[in-house]
């Protein structure tokens, strides 16, 4: 869940976090890929693999937890099978925590091509099928007699139900399970079913789809009407992304005004996990209509801006994502590398804009609060 009040972005702790990542990489390639590879080939039965006695045995806690710990503490990390790509797969994720998503993104970026042997990724990938373990809960269950004594003490995803609410470029979501309302009424029974709720969700739909499509979620006491089985929420997903278009445009109404939107779909971190400085550019319209929409003159003066602000976040410094044009004004909105000098580029770029006053707001917002009216 996003910070509320997220700490600003330091450059001493950007330069702390590249060098534990260019560290991390150095023992990567020079050691850590091939033994690894060796260790766990022996230890799965893979054919061709080395003689265990031929292999020495590593503490990947120490090895590679320490590592990845020097780069952030707070990121999770883990190993799997790769196939069908590679033979192993490494992520290391930043859990579904928008400020750490930037990091755990330059370590990706700084990791060698995949390969036949190693893959690397920094999303968790999904796995549907995957159940939950109820740990000390499920006494209390069997107990009340919510859960059977004989009966897994788990949580199977294929027993909950989903109810899906489809937007354009985003939907929302109510996820129902036959032990949710024993759990709920435990004490922190609703923090839990939260958590439970949270879980079986990201692994239906990987750390990707989860954090690009859902919008928002809630859990029900009851099985909602139309309820899906869950398993079948990735397929709703992977139809809405493949009919979604890059750009959506609204037609909307704001205080009584007549609103255009014209926004990036999704419009979400995960399009651009580095970009965690917003910028908003408010252009006042010289020549608008009785609608207080832009007149032709106007349009090509926006045209124009546009053009120059491209410009200044080029290079992988930011993303333009949305504009909102509505009585007599334009709000432009950027996310951009804060280590970057894209700011001072998009505020030179405004200082050019000639047919009214403009006004340059920026904020940190890693989890990218500030256009979240815009996911529609």
């Amino acid at each position: 869940m996003a910070n509320e009040n997220p700490a600003p972005f330091s450059p001493e702790q950007r330069a702390t976090e590249e060098t534990a990542i260019n560290e991390f990489w150095s023992w990567w390639n020079s050691f850590g890929a091939d033994a690894l590879d060796s260790m766990f080939s022996v230890q799965l039965g893979i054919d061709g693999a080395p003689n265990a006695a031929d292999v020495d045995i590593i503490d990947v806690q120490k090895e590679v937890g320490g590592r990845i710990a020097a780069i952030n503490d707070r990121l999770i990390w883990g190993f799997e099978a790769g196939a069908p790509y590679s033979r192993h797969l490494l992520t290391v994720s930043a859990a579904g925590d928008p400020e750490l998503r930037p990091v755990a993104r330059r370590w990706l970026e700084a990791a060698p091509d995949d390969g036949a042997v190693w893959s690397f990724t920094d999303l968790r990938q999904a796995d549907p099928a995957m159940k939950l373990s109820l740990g000390d809960v499920a006494a209390t269950l069997v107990a009340q007699g919510a859960l059977e004594a004989d009966a897994p003490a788990e949580v199977d995803p294929a027993d909950a139900r989903v109810a899906v609410s489809s937007g354009h470029g985003a939907v929302d979501v109510r996820l129902f399970h036959p032990l949710f309302p024993a759990i709920a009424q435990l004490e922190d029974g609703e923090r839990l079913v939260a958590q439970l709720g949270f879980t079986l969700l990201q692994l239906a739909l990987g750390e990707e789809d989860f954090g690009l499509w859902l919008r928002g979620f809630a859990f029900a006491g009851e099985e909602p009407e139309g309820a899906i089985p869950l398993p079948e929420l990735g397929g709703v997903v992977e139809q809405l992304a493949e009919e979604c278009p890059e750009w959506l445009t609204i037609d909307a109404e704001a205080n009584g005004q007549p609103l255009v939107v014209a926004t990036r779909a999704p419009i979400t971190q995960l399009v651009s996990p580095t970009m965690t400085q917003h910028v908003l550019i408010q252009l006042m319209l010289a020549h608008i209509d009785d609608k207080g929409l832009p007149t032709d003159e106007s349009k090509e003066s926006l045209s124009e801006f546009n053009t120059a602000a491209a410009e200044a976040i080029a290079e992988d410094k930011g993303i333009f994502v949305a504009t909102e044009q509505s009585d007599g004004m334009a709000l432009m909105h950027f996310f951009i590398d804060p280590a970057s000098d894209a700011e001072a580029g998009l505020r030179a770029v405004a200082e050019t804009w000639t047919d009214g006053e403009h006004v340059v707001d920026t904020a940190y917002d890693p989890a990218w609060q500030r256009v979240g009216h815009l996911r529609v």
